[in-house]
């Protein structure tokens, strides 16, 4: 038996255009060639990242290793400054010890002593007294408005 379209049922919609020869394979080229080029630029872009990594990897292991380099080097100039100190102390030990020896002939042992301690005690205050004269001048580093040199002030009136 023969079958026949009913033209009432048959669809309306248009045939799809069947394009020339030549023209379908340049579709299916273009098409391929798009999905080529979104892949290597995928793989660009991964290999991208992962050399981003691996830059950022390294740059954080060299500023580790230079963190731990100036590490070292701090905590021997530590004790080396600590290690200092302690010398100096004992070079002003024996300069006391010294000084009073020596003033032993000409002033006697209590005497010598008395002097020793006072003279120590002189250039405590004085090494005390510079000292307290830099924290005005730390403060005065860090006021909020800067405040003119007195010397400048005067030197300006008198000119």
């Amino acid at each position: 038996m023969k079958t026949t379209a009913d033209p009432v049922t048959a669809s309306t919609a248009p045939a799809p255009a069947i394009p020339p020869d030549g023209e379908a394979g340049r579709d299916t080229e273009t098409a391929a060639t798009q999905d080529t080029t979104k892949l290597g630029m995928i793989a660009q872009l991964r290999g991208l990242y992962a050399d981003g990594r691996e830059l950022v990897d390294a740059e954080i292991g060299f500023q580790k290793a230079r963190m731990a380099a100036a590490g070292r080097q701090i905590r021997t100039m530590a004790v080396l400054a600590i290690v200092g100190l302690v010398l100096v102390s004992c070079a002003l030990i024996a300069l006391v010890v010294g000084t009073m020896i020596a003033l032993i002939p000409a002033l006697g042992a209590w005497g010598a002593m008395g002097a020793t301690v006072a003279g120590t005690l002189v250039l405590a205050a004085l090494c005390f007294w510079l000292a307290a004269g830099r924290v005005g001048k730390v403060s005065a580093l860090f006021a909020t408005e800067p405040t003119p040199d007195a010397t400048t002030a005067t030197s300006g009136a008198t000119a």
